[in-house]
């Protein structure tokens, strides 16, 4: 009996009447309960889904509409630089550009981007239709087409041409996707070289430990190895392209009124400073450019808590000339414009944060039809110069030789005219080729050279009139006094007059006056060798001489006043007697510019004021200011000390007579029957085997004196035949231009 099928414990569980629970014999319960495992899940997620779709599927879809926000700056308009007469000699022009999304204008059109266009088209519940996708995405190419048509005529151009353009881009955008992508892929598969060759590495027994925690640890920590990347999507593709730049304004604000017409298309806005007078005053004017970073870090230097003029990298800033010095009030502050784009970088709206303020006007005192005038006759005479005359032969004249021409009011010290030659195109600066910048700088005559304000000469004879002054108010030397010049000083060979030098005889007797008009070197050395240096040198420095005259433009430089006092410490030479000779006549060390020149006449002019030169005459408030009250700029004046008006009435007696007087060194060449002149030759010695610099400086009208100025040609050779004629013709274009109004003479030659 022990040999049957069975055991003890299934007659137990016989005998238990089936009170345990019996799973083999409730498969159905078992089923049940593996489909309820399973079910449950699902029905949660799909429940999920259900609710996504019908209840939060706006949620998900304002998510695929996302947009972001950016903040971009909006241009501002510089001040202009305006003249007295009304003519604007600088501006700020507004440039636009058309520009296209990458995505409007790339063919084929991207998959991706042209399947968003169209789900943008559809309701959320259409863009499970396969077909009305397909239908929108058919609708996009369409309006895409239709978009170059419609560009094209506003453009006044076809569509070819525009299509050529949208070439360009793409193919100068698809090299950068290709150089970008190559780099990854190489850096890519570098990197998996190197991992094999780390791999295959042989390990010694005692590394092993160290390689095993290696491995753990980076098998819990990196990321699992991802299949090959998708092609890299550089900023190009998500941003804007120009298709042409300096559109009309009209056009710009026929796309910009109608962005629905033109989707994916933007006008950029910007700024570019314009000269329209081209060279009229260039050195004067000066330029505005591209702001260095060496100028910027200097400025966050010195405005720690943040610049005031809003200085950023890209904007422009005041180089030279008035652009530089008026800098502050010409200069715009930029706007704020918040940019709103959609994930594909397309722009749907631009809201203004804070609109632009445009910069201050700055009114010069220039006169532009006598500075048209004197450029041009400026100009004239040195191409006669180069070419040469019969008294003077072109080969005798420094072919480098340049000129400059100072015109100042008396009164007030405000810059009339201020002409330098050869002179430049300012717009040329702006954007110089290569080749024509090169051009300017190899040029001999120095174009860019400020001769007005930077050029130190020796200033020859017009000197004679500081001279004159010294002599009279050192009270050593009689005004009155007759001198007999017998050519030379004490030496036939040296410290000789022009006319013996020339024709072997003296001026014989004569006074101040005299020694003025027929400019005898003679008088004037034995002047000073009376009266000593000192004096010479008290009233040059009193006269603004060997110091800057103050003029509101960078860069001017004082020329050179020697000091005869005792050697000091650093000091380079010695004071020699002939040096006391020289400076009387205005030679020897002595270095002048000709604005000092110009100035010099006028404080003979006008009483012995010594005033400030300058070009600045008024700010004039933006239209965005607060206020609209025009800005007028004052300028510091004051009298000379201890100079007596009877010493200069008898100089201007002098410098009426050089020009009135039949024997005056002016009266051939400056003389004008409608109007008194005075003034003063000059013949500078240069040495070197150069040409002298011919100088004539004056004041204009004779008696009652309003403009005083200065002519200078550098390596001209002799004043009263060189500068003079240039002078004679200053004050006919100064009647002309109605500056001054004609006088009968009151002084008639002898």
């Amino acid at each position: 009996m022990r040999n049957r099928p069975g055991n003890d414990h299934m007659t137990l569980e016989n005998e238990a009447g089936g009170q345990s629970f019996q799973v083999d014999r409730l498969p159905g319960v078992r089923v049940f309960l593996l489909g309820l495992i399973l079910v449950v899940p699902l029905l949660a997620v799909s429940g999920r889904l259900m609710f996504i779709q019908m209840m939060n599927a706006e949620h998900f879809y304002s998510r695929f509409g996302q947009t972001t926000e950016s903040f971009e700056s909006i241009p501002s308009r510089d001040g202009r630089i305006v003249s007295i007469d009304g003519r604007v000699l600088a501006l700020d022009v507004e440039r636009f550009d058309l520009q296209a999304h990458y995505r409007w204008l790339e063919e084929p059109p991207n998959p991706r981007w042209l399947k968003q266009q169209a789900l943008t088209l559809l309701e959320p519940v259409e863009r499970r239709d396969q077909e009305k996708v397909k239908a929108a995405q058919e609708q996009v190419l369409a309006r895409r087409q239709q978009l170059w048509e419609e560009l094209a005529q506003v453009m006044r151009t076809t569509p070819e041409e525009l299509q050529t353009s949208c070439r360009d881009v793409q193919e100068r955008v698809e090299t950068i996707i290709e150089s970008v992508n190559q780099r990854a892929s190489q850096k890519e598969n570098d990197s998996e070289v190197t991992e094999a060759e780390s791999e295959t590495k042989t390990v010694t027994k005692e590394d092993q430990l160290q390689q095993f925690w290696s491995l753990l640890k980076d098998a819990l920590t990196r990321p699992p190895r991802r299949p090959r990347r998708e092609r890299i999507v550089v900023r190009e593709e998500l941003d804007y392209h120009t298709l042409a730049s300096g559109i009309p304004r009209e056009i710009a604000l026929a796309i910009s009124a109608h962005p629905e017409r033109f989707p994916g298309i933007h006008i950029q806005v910007a700024t570019l400073r314009e000269y329209p007078q081209k060279t009229l005053a260039p050195h004067e004017i000066g330029i505005r450019h591209r702001i260095d970073e060496k100028t910027l870090e200097a400025r966050k230097l010195r405005f720690p808590e943040g610049d005031p003029l809003d200085y950023q990298e890209g904007d422009r800033i005041g180089k030279m000339g008035v652009e530089r010095t008026y800098d502050r009030y010409l200069r715009g502050l930029r706007g704020l414009k918040k940019v709103i784009k959609n994930r594909q970088g397309e722009i749907i709206r631009t809201e203004i944060v804070r609109e632009p303020k445009s910069g201050d006007d700055v009114v010069l005192t220039l006169n532009t039809s006598l500075q048209d005038e004197v450029q041009n006759l400026l100009d004239e005479s040195l191409h006669e110069l180069r070419q040469g005359t019969e008294e003077q032969p072109a080969e005798q004249t420094d072919p480098a030789a340049g000129g400059c021409v100072v015109v100042l009011d008396v009164r007030t010290g405000a810059i009339v005219a201020t002409a330098a030659a050869p002179r430049y195109d300012l717009n040329l600066l702006l954007h110089p080729t290569p080749e024509e910048w090169q051009a300017v700088l190899n040029d001999p005559r120095r174009p860019l050279f400020p001769r007005a304000t930077q050029m130190m000469l020796p200033p020859g004879s017009t000197f004679k009139a500081l001279t004159s002054i010294a002599l009279m108010e050192s009270g050593k030397v009689d005004p009155d006094e007759p001198y007999v010049c017998r050519g030379y000083l004490d030496r036939p060979d040296r410290h000789r007059d022009y006319i013996y030098r020339h024709y072997g005889v003296g001026h014989n007797e004569l006074t101040l006056t005299r020694a003025l008009r027929e400019s005898c070197n003679v008088y004037f050395f034995q002047a000073a060798r009376k009266m000593g240096p000192e004096t010479i040198y008290h009233w040059a420095d009193q006269l603004g001489f060997g110091k800057p005259t103050g003029i509101d433009i960078p860069g001017e430089r004082g020329g050179h006043l020697p000091d005869p006092s005792p050697a000091k410490p650093g000091k380079k030479s010695p004071w020699y007697p002939g040096d006391t000779l020289g400076m009387a006549i205005g030679q020897s060390r002595l270095t002048v510019t000709p604005l000092q020149i110009a100035r010099l006449m006028a404080v003979v002019a006008n009483d012995g004021e010594l005033v400030v030169p300058h070009l600045a005459h008024s700010i004039v408030p933006s239209a965005e200011s607060a206020t609209t009250t025009r800005q007028m700029i004052s300028y510091p004046r004051r009298y000379v000390s201890g100079i007596h008006p009877g010493t200069l009435e008898r100089v201007r007696e002098g410098l009426i007579e050089v020009v009135a007087h039949s024997r005056g060194t002016g009266y051939k060449t400056v003389r004008l029957k409608e109007i008194t002149i005075a003034g003063k030759t000059g013949t500078a010695e240069t040495g070197g085997g150069k040409n002298d610099h011919a100088w004539f400086a004056g004041f204009v009208p004779a008696q009652r004196p309003k403009y005083a100025f200065a002519v200078v040609i550098e390596h001209g050779g002799s004043g009263s035949r060189v500068a003079g004629p240039v002078a004679q013709k200053l004050v006919r274009a100064m009647l002309d231009s109605s500056l001054l109004q004609p006088t009968q003479p009151k002084l008639q030659a002898n």
